[in-house]
């Protein structure tokens, strides 16, 4: 059972066996907590709480009253255990005791306006985390040779429940543009062929542009944004995707043994950065909708109704290693393994494949030469034929048929 105390107002909790006192700690793709000496496993009592959205509009109003009372930043505690006085590190929320070890998990409210109201348990066990890790760092590509031995990583990997927002937006965008068709017109040209020049009739594509204008309305669900700082947002991003369908109430159970950071992205941050993911679907929805075979935005503009918002915790391994004296971060997806970091390259193998490539390009256009072809040229034919050079790509993106637009749920457009 869950011991809790008060100390400056801050809930603090630990969880000690019932058998022997010990800490219980959360034991990764389970619901139990589990003692580390004597084995006792407690079950993680889950409720049925419903995993709710929250008007992001009501959560900015709350954000401009508490900049009139700024909230307390201290981060001192009192061990429930040893009654020792210490400090969690910056930003977190979760952690172990300096002089005893035991697991502790505070409250946040009284450092934080937004508390979180789900997360994704581990799944990812440390021992499954180091074999990620492991084949991770097997497969880079012109990684020096000696890595797999010397790259040298923390015993222990750092298991920690990193915060983020979640935004839901309903969106309608007007545009104006252009849409590009393609038509070919003959021309005659010179070309030489075989030291000879001679006449030759050639379709020559031209771009015909059609001013347009429409609507695009598309609903984003879960759009996700990292708050911490501690990591780089880049890698971060390349954990994606992550199974939120399967996000759990907030219980700080999950959290004994574990370290769990506080939130250092404001929710009214994270929206600007969802927005340009937003952004970039809208972008590619207009292009689709302007169809042809090319496309021209000239102005855009966006109306969001409707946004939500949650606070979730999503578990990530975290460490580093060590190779010729340099340390490399990295990070392990918590629920299926995903792993990415920093990583060393090595020069002489970019080098020797820069050599290799551009032997085999000489060695074709040696080949090539020699037997005439880039003397050979399309001819114009008896029967009227005559060779057309490919379609030139468009300016931008490819179009998706309107049909298959993953992003677009409904259109109002005009012409």
């Amino acid at each position: 059972m869950a011991e809790t105390t008060n100390n400056n107002a801050e809930k603090q909790q630990h969880f000690p066996c019932e058998e022997c006192g010990a800490d219980l700690v959360y034991q990764p793709g389970t619901q139990t907590l589990a003692c580390t000496y004597c084995g006792h496993q407690n079950a993680i009592q889950t409720g049925t709480v419903k995993i709710q959205e929250y008007s992001f509009a009501q959560a900015l109003r709350a954000m401009e009253q508490v900049k009139l009372r700024p909230l307390d930043n201290t981060q001192v505690i009192k061990c429930p255990n040893c009654a020792a006085t210490f400090e969690l590190k910056t930003n977190n929320n979760a952690g172990d005791c300096p002089f005893c070890g035991t697991p502790v998990v505070t409250g946040s409210e009284h450092i934080r306006l937004f508390q979180p109201k789900s997360l994704l348990p581990f799944i990812i066990t440390d021992k499954d985390a180091h074999a990620a890790f492991d084949k991770w760092i097997g497969g880079l590509w012109f990684a020096p040779s000696a890595l797999k031995n010397k790259a040298k990583r923390d015993d222990k990997l750092l298991g920690i429940y990193v915060p983020y927002w979640t935004y839901d937006s309903n969106t309608d965008t007007f545009y104006r543009g252009e849409r590009g068709t393609v038509y070919y017109e003959q021309q005659t040209v010179t070309v030489m062929v075989n030291g000879q020049p001679r006449q030759q009739v050639q379709s020559v594509a031209r771009v015909r542009w059609t001013p347009v204008s429409g609507r695009v309305r598309l609903f984003f669900d879960d759009v996700l944004v990292g708050a911490t700082q501690t990591l780089p947002r880049a890698i971060l991003d390349e954990l994606e995707p992550w199974d939120l369908p399967n996000l759990v109430p907030y219980n700080e159970s999950y959290l004994s043994g574990f370290q769990s950071e506080i939130y250092q992205v404001d929710l009214d941050e994270g929206f600007e950065q969802a927005r340009s993911i937003m952004d970039g679907r809208i972008n590619s929805a207009v292009l689709s909708d302007i169809g042809g075979d090319q496309q021209r935005i000239s102005s855009l503009e966006t109306q969001h109704s409707g946004t939500t918002f949650k606070h979730v915790l999503l578990p990530v391994w975290s460490a580093a290693f060590r190779y010729n004296g340099e340390t490399y971060r990295f990070v392990i997806n918590g629920r299926n393994g995903e792993t990415q970091g920093e990583r060393p390259y090595s020069v002489i193998k970019i080098a020797l494949a820069v050599v290799l490539g551009l032997s085999i390009l000489f060695g074709v256009g040696y080949y090539m030469d020699q037997n005439g072809m880039f003397d050979q040229t399309v001819e114009q034919q008896d029967t009227g034929t005559y060779y057309q050079p490919p379609v030139p790509q468009p300016q931008y993106h490819p179009v998706t048929p309107r049909h298959r637009n993953p992003y677009q749920s409904n259109q109002n457009y005009s012409r």
